[in-house]
């Protein structure tokens, strides 16, 4: 609250400690608690489905969540992982880019702690025992995290560091792995990258000046004129094919 210094003037030594009284009344007082403005919720339900409401202010908001206002006012637009239980605050509306930042957040979140058993789909063979994380097992394999959960639970084998895998979130019984040995898939729309090298005087050096190689087995087929059965017969052997080393990862 403040008044005019000539409107001041006019007030005697009783107005004057009226006015201070008012003034420190309010100090502290958070007064946008009660201004209207609109709050977008969005929310992250379990299966990844994102459901998007307006409120038209943050008391409403409080009340649908039942939590106090200050809790709203804490997460909103802060983007912190889980937000309020699975519901994301926001004082406008998110664009498709901050849609998609905004599940990362959560599936980062989802998953950050998830175990994850990774079995050579060829043998049903555990592959180090088990992982913490999703995010260990993505490290183990030098890929992002992402590329092995769409994969997670599927029964479809993935090629994934020179190795074919199936990942589950549970360690498979030995009934299940029978089933499972005879009836692998590989994912059909899924390409695998080739990195092809030549031996130099011991050391391994990229065909095109270091640069990555190919995109799938399908263009280093191509490109090369050697058929995709035979680069897939020495990828990840660290056997040469007419002087050429065929890798799904980069060597260092």
């Amino acid at each position: 609250m403040s008044i005019h210094p000539s409107v001041l003037r006019s007030f005697g030594p009783s107005d004057k400690i009226i006015e201070k009284l008012v003034s420190d009344a309010t100090q502290g007082l958070e007064l946008d608690r009660t201004i209207a403005k609109i709050v977008w919720i969005y929310y992250i339900k379990a299966d990844g489905t994102v459901v998007k409401t307006a409120y038209e202010s943050i008391g409403a908001v409080a009340k649908a969540l039942n939590v106090h206002h200050t809790v709203i006012n804490n997460h909103l637009d802060k983007w912190i992982k889980g937000g309020i239980e699975n519901n994301y605050l926001f004082s406008s509306e998110l664009d498709s880019l901050e849609l998609e930042k905004l599940m990362e957040i959560s599936l980062l979140r989802k998953h950050n702690n998830l175990k994850v058993w990774v079995y050579d789909a060829l043998t049903l063979e555990l592959i180090l025992d088990v992982f913490s994380s999703m995010k260990k097992a993505a490290d183990y394999f030098n890929v992002d995290y992402r590329s092995l959960l769409k994969h997670l639970d599927t029964k479809i084998a993935t090629m994934k560091g020179g190795k074919l895998i199936l990942l589950f979130s549970n360690e498979l019984t030995e009934l299940e792995k029978e089933s499972l040995l005879n009836k692998v898939k590989k994912t059909t729309n899924e390409t695998t990258p080739v990195w092809v090298y030549r031996n130099v005087e011991g050391a391994l050096v990229l065909i095109d000046n270091n640069k990555p190689s190919y995109s799938s087995k399908f263009l280093a087929s191509k490109s090369l004129n050697i058929s995709t059965i035979t680069i897939s017969k020495y990828l990840d052997s660290d056997k040469s094919y007419k002087g050429l080393y065929f890798y799904t990862t980069f060597k260092v």
